[in-house]
């Protein structure tokens, strides 16, 4: 199992290892196990991938890449999960939107990103609820 981190912005809130223990744990805790890359963004980057591949030509927190089924990375059994793009500076003001400290709001993307990865999904009313309770209660963990 292996976490890829990328940053592309300053003012960093969480250090490489808080970020793995994020993953990890979601990733153990349903009995998943393989990589995913996590990329810290600005707002320009995460716009661009949004409107090129949602369709959406706005800010957002967070997008994940999912790949079909765990594909196999080189034939070794391992599973590549996926990517996951978390916009920094969004993350601040949604924090200061929800009165919520900012590490708190980056550790909560960080667990909606990896649910997403992992086929979660909050489209429909009867799933949103799943998802967001599963991720409040990582969040209530990890804090």
């Amino acid at each position: 199992m292996e976490c890829s981190i990328f940053k592309n912005v300053k003012n960093f809130l969480l250090d490489d290892d808080e970020i793995k223990k994020i993953v990890f744990t979601v990733l153990k805790k349903n009995k998943k196990d393989g990589d995913i890359s996590i990329h810290i963004v600005g707002d320009k980057k995460i716009r661009d991938l949004n409107k090129n591949y949602r369709g959406k030509d706005k800010i957002t927190d967070v997008i994940s890449f999912a790949i079909e089924e765990g594909e196999e990375i080189f034939n070794l059994g391992e599973k590549d999960f996926g990517d996951i793009f978390i916009c920094l500076p969004q993350i601040i003001r949604q924090s200061k939107e929800n009165n919520i400290s900012p590490r708190e709001e980056m550790i909560r993307m960080l667990v909606h990103g990896v649910l997403h990865i992992l086929g979660f999904d909050h489209m429909k009313e009867v799933d949103a609820k799943v998802m967001f309770a599963l991720q409040e209660k990582f969040v209530k963990e990890l804090l």
